[in-house]
Formats: C-alpha cells, structure tokens, sequence
C-alpha cells in the first residue's frame, strides 16, 4: 500500500551493457539507483508502480561514470512519458486539473508541469508577417459608428518588425 492505495508493483531491472561513451564492455558496475514510476492503468483506482533498478557502472577505459536509461520515463523523473502523453490529451477537453490528477494517479502540480513542458510550443511567433492582411470590420467608440474596410493589403516580404 502506497499513500492509502493498494498499488500493483512491477520490478525490473535495467542493465547497461556497454558504455554509452566509448562503448568499452569493460565496466566496473556500482550498485543501482532504485525509481518507482508510475504507469498507466486501465483502472484508476488500482495504480501501477513499476520498481525499476537502474544499473550504475564505470567505464574501465574512458573513467567516466554512467547509468542505465530507459525509454519508459526520462532521467530522474518517476512518472511514465506514456502517463504524461496521457495527461496531455486529457488537458485538450474541458476538464478540471484535479479530475485528470485523480483520474492518472499524479498530483495537480504535476499535470501544471506537462501543461508548461508542452506550452512553448503554443506561442504565437511575432518574427513575421503574413503576406496578406485583412481588416473586416473597425469600430470607433468615439463616434458611435462603424466603418467597413474590405481591403486587403500587401505587405513586402523584405519588409521587417525591426
């Protein structure tokens, strides 16, 4: 039981067979650092941990210190890159944050943190221009009145903000 939660718990162990530098076979292995992460389940109300034993090894050759990486999560994270995938598409509905916490297992700040991993990629650019502009519609408070423009300008590629 984990937090009150009755967890399935998976253990792996990853192993590093060669050195991710040089790519020496003679390694000088040093115990392994242990990650719980969490993984997506079909059933949110039965988590799955996977205890996974990530090798730590010295490479004998180049002396540089390494350790074993996996494609399931990224390095010192323990929550899945399947389970943030997940919240990603969840954020795309209209739900609450705390809905898709409870409903993946992970806290509110983290489904924040994949929401502003992922928000760059949101952001209007303001390094260019279109090549056409078009304005509908101008609305003068001033006035009280309206005036329609059906224009459509041209702008000149070489023409820059700076």
């Amino acid at each position: 039981m984990i937090q009150m939660k009755k967890h399935k718990i998976y253990e792996a162990e990853l192993i590093q067979p060669a050195c991710p530098y040089c790519g020496s076979l003679a390694l000088l292995h040093n115990g392994h650092l242990i990650t719980n992460i969490r993984y997506l389940t079909a059933n949110a109300s039965h988590p799955a941990t996977i205890r996974l034993a990530k090798q730590r090894v010295r490479c004998r050759d180049c002396s540089r210190w390494s350790m074993a990486q996996s494609e399931l999560a990224s390095k010192y994270c323990s929550i899945s890159n399947a389970s943030k995938l997940k919240i990603l598409s969840a954020l795309t509905e209209d739900r609450s944050m705390t809905s898709i916490a409870s409903e993946n297992n992970v806290s509110v700040n983290t489904v924040q943190r994949v929401l502003g991993s992922c928000s760059h990629r949101f952001l209007d650019s303001y390094e260019y221009l279109p090549a056409h502009l078009a304005f509908d519609c101008m609305i003068s408070k001033i006035f009280n009145r309206s005036k329609y423009i059906k224009t459509s300008i041209r702008i000149d590629l070489a023409w820059s903000l700076n």
